[in-house]
């Protein structure tokens, strides 16, 4: 068990947000916890 109460198999939750900036076409940004990702 972790700390955040997942177990070691568990994943985050994920989300995606689409059309995250008005002036790139198709981007995502993608969180999973506290980490963020700009696609």
């Amino acid at each position: 068990m972790r700390p955040s109460g997942r177990a070691n198999d568990q994943l985050r939750d994920v989300r995606i947000t689409r059309n995250y900036t008005k002036h790139a076409e198709g981007s995502v940004l993608v969180e999973f916890g506290d980490t963020k990702v700009i696609c």
